[in-house]
């Protein structure tokens, strides 16, 4: 058995706890290593293809030092071991760069021997090359990687297909992949293939696929289909060690947002605070950063939840300045912006989300609520439900259509709202989206909720809404918000038209709106003003 440092890391980025681990062998670095002084590279190939996955674990371990005398016209003949150096490279900062090229080399070595690289081999290379283009970024290219592996994985006979090591944490990092570059329903197949190929005995593997089941189906809001997958990740034949490092980081997220979903914010914040891992490297933080602000937010801590995503983005440094990580997390900002009161800075979060996603339109719905504008949340709220890809969005336009709906005086859709909401809510298990409304709101479908039948669900829910609303703020229209951002930008009327190529008169009409609206009197104080509520976003 092998005790691991907090600072080991997988090819995901992924760090072990300081616990026990016995599933990892770190005799492979020294019988690598031996291999290569003796100049027996297709022995060192043979271990690396036996202990690819203990290898990778044990990155910070010597296996570069291992590899790094290997003649370059050795290793261009050798995909495995040049993939093996990338992955050690990319563990340190500084060396990612070198490790990149490595990656580049091993998938053109590939690419070049296709006919004479195993089939496993090929497994074993497109799996690699799918996690390190998901590390850095490249998910167009991860997903075709991961693809081409299941490809290469279902041609295999099933004695091959069985000879490869750690099959189901190849599935794993596949289905990862998948999951990152959008294809849900493909990383869910994916792990359950993964699932299905771990081992019965001994040392249980695959551990990955049943946490990352659980937590997609949580934060997507089928909650129940998520608790059936922590029945089997909370007992046997599954570790401690494996729940909290990171093949747990979903298994975490999922037992905290089913304690959400139940309130309990106590069980939640245990559950992330069981984790292990560093905050700098962990490729699933952006998951993490959501539901950490969900707790806070259903704790009543909303300024405590924005604080502790933009440290976390801070953390990451430009991976946390991306446009896709921007757009990915707008969501939960507008909600804790929403329960800070502004309903301006909640509206300007959501225009980094593209104007056809669903979520986009149920966040606009539930600010319309807010501001009284029932016409368009009822509007944005429909929208949002016909283009919802999960559970949870569905669920939230289901509970604005209702309270924009119970607003109408004598509307035939009262009731059919109303049951529609409580369906959802009953069918996936989700309690949240109904308490995300205006305190009137929340009352008026609570109320409706014990009128039409609905009171055993209606105790399930809190005596008060998770958001507050202040009174609804004067709001800038797309063409306001652009002429503020450009007087920020430009001294005089003059040079803002020009920028903009609008006429003089039209920038000076948008500026005394802009003034009105802000309540003040000079550039300046709109700016600052503009800056404060977040309509624009800092240089500085």
């Amino acid at each position: 058995m092998t005790t691991v440092s907090p600072r080991d890391s997988s090819i995901n980025g992924g760090v072990l706890p300081d616990a026990p681990v016995p599933e990892i062998d770190r005799s492979c670095v020294s019988r690598l290593a031996k291999a290569v002084e003796i100049a027996d590279y297709a022995a060192a190939e043979e271990i690396a293809r036996d202990s690819w996955f203990d290898l990778a674990l044990s990155l910070r371990h010597g296996v570069a030092e291992a590899l790094e005398p290997i003649p370059a016209n050795e290793l261009r003949g050798r995909p495995l071991l040049l993939m093996m150096l990338g992955m050690a490279y990319n563990v340190t900062p500084q060396q990612r760069a070198k490790g990149l090229r490595y990656f580049v080399a091993a998938v053109f070595a590939a690419r070049s021997m296709r006919g004479r690289v195993r089939m496993t081999d090929r497994v074993l290379l497109l799996a690699s090359e799918s996690a390190a283009f998901r590390v850095i970024g490249r998910t167009g290219l991860s997903v075709r990687a991961a693809r081409s592996a299941l490809g290469a994985l279902e041609a295999l006979p099933a004695v091959e297909r069985g000879s490869i090591p750690a099959l189901p944490r190849i599935y794993a990092h596949l289905g990862t992949s998948l999951y990152y570059g959008g294809r849900v329903a493909e990383a869910l197949s994916c792990f359950e293939r993964g699932l299905a190929e771990s081992p019965t005995q001994g040392y249980p593997l695959g551990f990955t696929n049943v946490a990352m089941l659980a937590g997609i189906h949580a934060l997507a809001g089928d909650v129940h289909e998520a608790e059936a997958y922590l029945q089997s990740a909370r007992g046997e034949p599954w570790t401690d060690v494996q729940r909290s490092w990171y093949s747990g980081t979903f298994y975490r997220i999922a037992e905290a947002i089913v304690a959400l979903e139940r309130f309990d914010t106590a069980t939640a914040r245990a559950h992330l605070d069981a984790m292990r891992h560093d905050r700098r490297t962990i490729e699933h933080w952006r998951a993490i950063s959501a539901t950490e602000a969900l707790v806070a937010l259903v704790d009543g801590r909303a300024a405590a939840g924005l604080v502790g995503m933009d440290a976390f983005a801070k953390l990451r440094g430009e991976e946390g300045r991306r446009p896709a990580t921007v757009s990915s997390l707008a969501g939960v900002r507008s909600l804790l912006q929403l329960a800070l009161g502004s309903t301006a800075a909640a509206a300007t979060v959501l225009r980094s989300i593209d104007r056809g996603e669903a979520e986009r339109y149920a966040g606009a719905a539930r600010i319309a609520l807010a501001r009284g504008e029932h016409g368009a949340a009822l509007h944005d709220s429909r929208v949002a439900a016909e283009r919802a890809c999960s559970s949870r969005t569905l669920a939230e336009a289901a509970a604005i259509e209702a309270a924009a709906t119970l607003r109408v005086e004598g509307s035939r859709r009262r009731r059919p709202a109303i049951e529609h909401l409580a369906e959802l809510l009953l069918s996936t298990g989700m309690r949240l989206p109904v308490t995300m409304l205006p305190p009137a709101d929340y009352a008026a479908v609570c109320a409706e909720l014990t009128r039409f039948g609905y009171d055993e669900l209606r105790q399930e829910l809190p005596e008060r809404p998770i958001l507050t609303f202040d009174a609804p703020e004067a709001v800038l229209t797309e063409a306001e918000l652009t002429v503020l951002d450009a007087m920020r930008r430009h001294p005089s009327i003059t040079s803002i038209a020009g920028d903009l190529r609008l006429s003089v008169n039209t920038v000076k009409s948008h500026r005394r709106n802009i003034y009105r609206k802000l309540q003040v009197n000079t550039r300046d104080a709109a700016v600052a003003v503009g800056l404060d509520r977040q309509l624009l976003i800092s240089t500085e």
